[in-house]
């Protein structure tokens, strides 16, 4: 009988160790992202400040170059986070084309948390023209931004994008593989209206005619930025 009260015991200690776990592991609320986190890279360090007021302060340092930032941040849905414009980019970071920049909380053993920068953004672009084919216009729905894509049966394309009164036009070439996915060379302009970088791709999902989810990612090669929340003092 002492054995098995034992065993119970255990088991019982066991399973309310499981349940705390458990517990913390599934909080993201705000008190999880509160505090410093710190990321560092090839020479380029930034600590990040987030408050419970919603606000952020960061400081980059590149060499002998430091910049300072105050901003806002708020959740997207269970773990993400979003931080205003005033963000400093860091390397391998993709911001959204109005300058936010997107995060994850990730949780090294559902306890130890992080935040890991999002290297991609999407672009929507609705088909004006009929027809069952990538093959037709487009046309961007990005606030203050007038764009227009037009993908013709030879594979070329052609953009135009006006912003705060600028006009940009490119041409490039667009393919379409096996599995329906619509890729562009890299004359594909950004809503900022540069092309696209050396590290970055954009393509869509087999849109099968309709319109267009155009995702902007960086390289594979480029590792994801990461901020880790000091918990000690280092």
């Amino acid at each position: 009988m002492k054995k098995l009260l034992t065993a119970v015991g255990i088991t019982l200690v066991v399973l309310s160790c499981l349940l705390a776990w458990a517990v913390v592991a599934m909080d993201y609320g705000d008190h999880v992202a509160v505090g410093s986190y710190v990321f560092r890279r090839d020479g380029e360090n930034s600590t990040l400040t987030l408050s419970a007021d919603h606000t952020f302060h960061q400081i980059l340092r590149h060499g002998r170059d430091e910049r300072h930032a105050d901003g806002t941040w708020r959740r997207v849905g269970e773990g993400g986070i979003s931080f205003s414009k005033d963000f400093l980019a860091v390397a391998g970071d993709e911001p959204g084309p109005d300058g936010t920049t997107f995060s994850d909380i990730q949780k090294l053993l559902g306890i130890y948390p992080s935040l890991k920068l999002r290297q991609y953004h999407v672009l929507w672009y609705g088909k004006t023209s009929p027809g069952a084919s990538p093959v037709g216009t487009y046309k961007g729905n990005e606030p203050n931004v007038t764009s227009t894509l037009s993908l013709s049966e030879d594979h070329s394309f052609v953009q135009t994008l006006t912003s705060d009164g600028v006009t940009k036009e490119a041409s490039g070439r667009w393919s379409q593989d096996s599995s329906g996915t619509v890729r562009f060379s890299n004359h594909f302009l950004k809503t900022s209206g540069e092309s696209l970088s050396n590290d970055e791709s954009a393509s869509s999902m087999d849109p099968q005619g309709s319109n267009l989810q155009i995702e902007i990612s960086l390289s594979e090669h480029l590792p994801e930025p990461i901020f880790h929340k000091r918990l000690l003092v280092w």
